[in-house]
């Protein structure tokens, strides 16, 4: 009995052990964006970075795994409730492959400049600039031609949003770099998302302007705004308008 006791008692040290090991290496992960960690052995998961890391094989993509990770999860996840699903930029088109793969039947609307940004202020992050992330729009039409019910618009939104004007979604991604951008963004698509939809952002945290624009809008709201691993933010509608 005793010797059973020892070795049930090594082998928690042990895994508590790799637990450590693999915490740092999920930290390391995080801060230095070299190593992808799966918490779990789990076939799913695999399968899933298989995905992005094959897309970034095929383009650039600006977004880290853990970032591309939870845009696939969180399409995947909202499939269950109504609604279309969109994304407000688009650039080479990485991002909205993974959602192509993950959203199934639905619709999935694309505005970007395809032009780069098209202005910064002084409210936003020095590390963008006026006509950054140009991108062809043919070339992401013929990159995700295999995908249906995918519809694009080129131009600086909200301008081209009016042929979705009156649809409803349940997931968005933004990507847009600028308060003013990001600030248009949410006043446009919260009113339309159906409750329990997901909106995912990038740059929340390393961009001031998109977390100003966040923050002041969702001030006074009952929809905290979440912050990811990655530089992203996410908030789940709660309340139905």
């Amino acid at each position: 009995m005793e010797k059973n006791n020892g070795e049930r008692k090594y082998a928690i040290r042990v895994k508590i052990f790799i637990h450590k090991i693999l915490t740092k290496l999920a930290q390391h992960t995080i801060s230095k964006k070299r190593i992808t960690c799966l918490h779990y052995n789990d076939p799913h998961r695999r399968d899933v970075i298989d995905l992005i890391n094959s897309i970034k094989r095929d383009v650039e993509m600006v977004l880290s795994i853990n970032e591309a990770y939870s845009i696939y999860m969180a399409v995947k996840n909202t499939r269950k409730i109504p609604g279309d699903v969109a994304e407000v930029g688009v650039y080479k088109g990485g991002s909205a492959k993974l959602i192509c793969e993950a959203k199934e039947d639905k619709q999935l609307h694309l505005f970007d400049t395809f032009e780069g940004i098209p202005k910064i202020s002084s409210i936003d992050s020095t590390n963008f600039y006026t006509g950054q992330y140009v991108a062809s729009l043919e070339n992401v039409r013929n990159f995700l031609k295999s995908y249906s019910n995918v519809y694009f618009y080129k131009g600086v939104f909200p301008s081209t949003s009016d042929p979705v004007k009156d649809k409803r979604f349940s997931f968005v991604h933004l990507d847009v770099d600028t308060y003013e951008s990001t600030f248009q963004c949410l006043e446009f698509f919260y009113p339309r998302m159906v409750r329990g939809g997901v909106i995912i952002s990038h740059d929340y945290i390393n961009s001031f302007g998109v977390r100003k624009a966040f923050d002041e809008f969702f001030e006074g709201k009952v929809e905290p705004v979440i912050e990811l691993s990655g530089s992203q933010c996410l908030i789940e509608k709660i309340n139905e308008i």
